[in-house]
C-alpha cells in the first residue's frame, strides 16, 4: 500500500544489527504512517532473502538516489524501545571504538528483542505435479509429497524426511525447476511468562440469586460443587468483588486435590472462566528492610566529602581499602537518589560478585531493583529492559552489558571495583570498556558517577590527582577491623645472594612452610593478568 492519495511518500532510515557502516532507507507503507516513529523496531528485508529487525533512526521524505527503497514489512512496537540518550551513546560508541552502529545495536539489544528468521520451503504458487514433465529424483518426489500434506517445511524437517544431514541440493534443484519456493518465517524470540487462572463468571456477581440456583443444580454433582466452594473460600468475592477479576491460579485446584475433569466442565458451562495472566519471571521480594543504613562516623564523613565533590565535579573516585564499608556508603547514596526520583545504575565487574550482593540489596530495595547479566535467560533480560522503561525498576544492578539499558532519568552511576579488567569487552565488536562508556552515559544524562576501588586503576587515580575527578580516601576498616600484615620481599637482592628458589624468595618459602606445618592452606597470586601490566 502506498501513501494516501494526495499525500507525500515518507521514508525511514533504519539501522540494522549488522556490521554495515550506513543506515538504509525504507519506504513507509500507508498502513504504517501513524505507527512509525524513531526508536521503534521494524521488520525489513535485507538482501534477497534475509529478514531482520531494524531500529528506526529518522523519518523524512527523501527517496534514496542509488537504490529503490523497499517497503517496511511490519512494525513491532507501539512505543520506542530505546531512549534518545541510548541512541546518542550507541552512536558515540561506534565512533569511539571504531566499529559500526549496527554492531553496537547488536550488542545492546538482548536476543529476545531481536527477531530470528528461519528459511522454509513451500510449493510454488503455480505448482502442478500432473502438468510437469521435468525429471524428478526420488528424494525430490519425497519432498513434494510431504509438501502436499503440509503447508511448509524447514530445512531441518526436509533433511529428516530424506534421512540426510542436509537436503540443500534437492531443495535447490526443486527451486530451479520452479516447483518450490523458499521464504523466511519470522519469529519473535521474547515470550511473556503467563499463568493460567480461574475466576467466577461475572453473572454470579451481579445477581446472588443465580449463585443459590447454581448450588441447587450442583447438589448431585459434589465434585463440581466442591470446586465452586473452594474458589469462594479462596476469593472473598462478596466482601471484595474486585478480587474476582484477579482470580486464582488454575494449579491451586489441582494442588488441593480437586477434580480436573469437573473443572473443565464448569469452564465449558461458563460457570467458571479460564484466562491467562502475564506475570513476572522474577520472584517477588516480600521482606524489605525499611530501616536506614547506619553509617559509622568515618563513613558519614566520607559520604559528606563525596557530596561536596559532587557540587563541582561529575565524577568522584572513592579510594577505600578492602573492608572499609564502601558498600554501606553506596547503599546510602542509592537510597537518597531514589528518594529524589532518580534512577540508579550499580555496575559490578563479574556475575559472581553480582550474585553475592544482590541478596543483600534486595532486602533493602525490594522489587524496585532489577538485576541484569548474561546468566539470566533472554526473556528475563527483556523483562528487565521493559521494566525499566515502564517504571517498574528504578535501580539496576548488573555487569558491563547493563550500560545498554534504557534509562530515562539516570541520576547516579556507581562503578564498583573500577580497576577490574572484566569491564573490558574484547570480542566481538564493539570492544568497549564499560567504565568509560558509563562515564559518557552519565554525562549524557547529567548524572553523577562514583567509582570505587581499593586499588584504583592508574588512569582513574591520575585523573583524580589532576583534579579532573574528585578524590575521597577511606583508609580505616569498618568496625576498626585490623588490616593484614604485608611484608615486601626484594626478589632482585635474593637472586644476587642466591637465596631464592626460582621466583620464590626465602621469606616466602619460610612463610609457606609455617602454614603447611599448621595443616593450613596458602594461596599464591601471580600478577600476570590485566591490561596495565607495566609501568613506563
Amino acid at each position: 500500500m502506498d501513501a494516501p492519495e494526495g499525500e507525500a511518500t515518507y521514508f525511514a532510515d533504519v539501522a540494522l544489527p549488522l556490521p554495515i557502516p550506513q543506515l538504509f532507507t525504507y519506504r513507509i507503507p500507508g498502513e504504517f504512517y501513524e505507527l512509525i516513529k524513531p526508536g521503534i523496531r521494524v521488520i525489513v528485508s535485507f538482501g534477497r532473502q534475509k529478514v531482520v529487525t531494524g531500529l528506526v533512526d529518522s523519518i523524512h521524505q527523501n527517496a534514496p538516489k542509488v537504490y529503490t527503497a523497499k517497503p517496511i514489512l511490519d512494525v513491532l512496537d507501539a512505543d520506542p524501545v530505546v531512549t534518545s540518550q541510548q541512541v546518542d551513546m550507541m552512536k558515540w560508541m561506534s565512533n569511539y571504538y571504531l566499529c559500526t552502529y549496527g554492531e553496537v545495536i547488536n550488542a545492546a539489544f538482548p536476543s529476545g528483542l531481536k527477531l530470528s528468521s528461519e528459511s522454509k520451503i513451500q510449493l510454488h504458487p503455480h505448482y502442478d505435479w500432473n502438468d510437469t514433465d521435468l525429471p524428478l529424483d526420488d528424494k525430490e518426489v519425497m519432498l513434494l509429497s510431504a509438501l502436499e500434506n503440509k503447508d511448509s517445511l524447514s530445512y531441518r524437517e526436509a533433511a529428516d524426511i530424506l534421512e540426510l544431514k542436509s537436503a540443500y541440493r534437492y531443495i535447490k534443484s526443486l527451486v530451479q525447476k520452479e516447483l518450490v519456493i523458499i521464504y523466511e518465517e519470522v519469529k519473535e524470540r521474547y515470550k511473556p511468562k503467563k499463568v493460567k487462572k480461574i475466576r467466577l463468571h461475572g453473572d454470579y456477581l451481579s445477581d446472588e440469586s443465580l449463585l443459590d440456583e447454581l448450588f441447587q443444580e450442583l447438589e448431585k454433582k459434589p465434585k463440581q460443587s466442591d470446586l465452586v466452594l473452594f474458589y469462594l473460600r479462596e476469593v472473598p468475592i462478596f466482601q471484595q468483588p474486585e478480587l474476582n477479576k484477579t482470580g486464582i491460579a488454575k494449579s491451586a485446584f489441582t494442588d488441593a486435590g480437586l477434580s480436573v475433569s469437573s473443572l473443565k466442565t464448569l469452564v465449558k458451562n461458563e460457570i467458571l472462566v479460564e484466562f491467562e495472566e502475564i506475570i513476572s519471571r522474577f520472584d517477588e521480594e516480600s521482606q524489605v528492610e525499611t530501616k536506614e543504613i547506619e553509617l559509622s562516623e568515618i563513613q558519614q564523613k566520607t559520604q559528606a566529602e563525596i557530596f561536596e565533590h559532587f557540587t563541582t565535579k561529575a565524577t568522584v573516585l572513592l579510594h577505600g581499602i578492602t573492608g572499609s564499608g564502601k558498600t554501606e556508603i553506596y547503599i546510602s547514596l542509592i537510597q537518597q537518589a531514589l528518594e529524589s526520583g532518580q534512577q540508579v545504575l550499580y555496575l559490578l565487574p563479574e556475575i559472581a560478585l553480582t550474585a553475592q550482593i544482590v541478596t543483600r540489596l534486595k532486602k533493602v530495595f525490594g522489587d524496585r531493583m532489577g538485576v541484569y547479566h548474561s546468566k539470566f535467560s533472554d526473556n528475563e533480560r527483556v523483562e528487565v529492559w521493559y521494566g525499566l522503561m515502564e517504571g517498574k525498576f528504578d535501580f539496576i544492578v548488573g555487569v558491563r552489558s547493563s550500560i545498554f539499558l534504557p534509562f530515562s532519568s539516570l541520576g547516579l552511576v556507581i562503578i564498583d571495583e573500577e580497576h577490574e579488567t572484566s569491564y573490558k569487552q574484547f570480542d566481538p565488536a564493539p570492544r568497549y570498556h564499560a567504565r568509560d562508556v558509563a562515564l559518557y552515559m552519565a554525562h549524557l544524562h547529567g548524572a553523577k558517577t562514583l567509582m570505587g576501588s581499593a586499588t584504583p586503576s592508574l588512569e582513574s587515580y591520575t585523573n583524580a590527582k589532576q583534579e579532573k575527578y574528585g578524590l575521597v580516601e577511606l583508609f580505616e576498616r569498618y568496625n576498626q577491623a585490623s588490616l593484614p600484615v604485608i611484608h615486601l620481599a626484594n626478589l632482585t637482592e635474593e637472586k644476587k645472594r642466591k637465596t631464592s628458589v626460582g621466583e620464590f624468595t626465602s621469606l616466602l618459602i619460610e612463610a609457606i612452610g609455617q602454614v603447611l606445618d599448621k595443616k593450613e592452606q596458602a594461596i599464591i597470586f601471580q600478577n600476570r593478568r590485566g591490561f596495565s601490566n607495566y609501568l613506563t
